[in-house]
C-alpha cells in the first residue's frame, strides 16, 4: 500500500520564510495557499470515499 507523505509546508511557516516583500511575492503565496487548500480538500474527499467503500482512489 502506498504511503502518502506530507510534505506541504504550513501557512506560518510560508509566512516565516517569506514576508511578501511586492506583489508578486503576496500573489505567490496567495496561490500557494490556495493550491495547498484544494490538495486537502481533494485527499479528504479521497478517504472518505475510499472509508465509505468506493475504492476508486487509482482509477
Amino acid at each position: 500500500m502506498a504511503e502518502i507523505i506530507d510534505l506541504v509546508i504550513t501557512d506560518a511557516e510560508v509566512e516565516a520564510f517569506e514576508k511578501p516583500s511586492n506583489q508578486k511575492a503576496k500573489e505567490d503565496i496567495q496561490h500557494r495557499r490556495e493550491v495547498k487548500r484544494r490538495l486537502e480538500d481533494y485527499l479528504e474527499a479521497q478517504q472518505l470515499k475510499r472509508a465509505m467503500g468506493g475504492d476508486d482512489f487509482f482509477a
